[in-house]
């Protein structure tokens, strides 16, 4: 039976289907900010020059459409290194898939960013592209871990993939807040982007690691 392996890959459809609902209402009915957007905006804020805002700063330029394509790159890399070439492909295919859904979204809602912006950006804003990388990026290589781990490799852990599933989770909303905190998001961009994410990273891994056929 196969419903387990696909039951994830239903819910990553599904994911992406109510943050296409969400960029419809945004373009059909209000782009401006959510009661939560303007709640969390004024709890997120930073001040220019602070630490806090040079740390978001610095995830802004490493989150960044090349920072995200380097570091995957590099990623899939070491897993061939290692052979391990579905891993590598799941990734890849990851991080292009998101890519794709994020900028079409992006094309087809446009929302425009929020006015007090404390940083530059590019295109609009529904939904986050640095959060969609940061996702895609993160849970492709917990799932690489995983998959590596899985196969008997003798120097990955159980431990190991655990924290790499926890750094995966704390990056991903360490970009989120990085990318409200600079004030070039709402929230709901990001959680959005983040969604995406997360479900390409489902998506590519369901499509390199079919289960065998019986």
């Amino acid at each position: 039976m196969h419903s387990k392996p696909v039951l994830p890959v239903l819910w990553a459809s599904l994911a992406i289907l109510a943050v296409a609902g969400l960029g419809a209402y945004f373009h059909f009915v209000q782009s401006g900010p959510l009661p939560l957007d303007n709640s969390w905006r004024e709890a997120a804020r930073l001040s220019p020059g602070s630490v806090s805002f040079t740390v978001a700063a610095f995830m802004a330029e490493i989150g960044s459409g090349v920072g995200v394509a380097a570091c995957g790159a590099v990623a899939c890399a070491l897993l061939l290194t290692r052979r391990f070439l579905r891993e590598a492909a799941a990734l890849a295919t990851a991080l292009l898939l998101g890519v794709a859904l994020s900028e079409t979204l992006k094309y087809l809602v446009a929302r425009p960013r929020p006015m007090e912006a404390l940083y530059p950006w590019d295109g609009s804003s529904f939904p986050s592209g640095h959060s969609m990388g940061a996702a895609a990026l993160a849970v492709s290589l917990a799932y690489a871990v995983s998959s590596v781990y899985e196969s008997g490799a003798t120097f990955v852990t159980k431990s190991s993939v655990a924290w790499i599933w926890i750094a995966a989770v704390a990056w991903t909303l360490a970009m989120m807040w990085s990318r409200t905190a600079l004030g070039v998001h709402y929230l709901s961009d990001t959680v959005a982007g983040a969604l995406v994410g997360v479900s390409a990273a489902v998506i590519a891994r369901r499509v390199w690691h079919r289960p065998p056929t019986r």
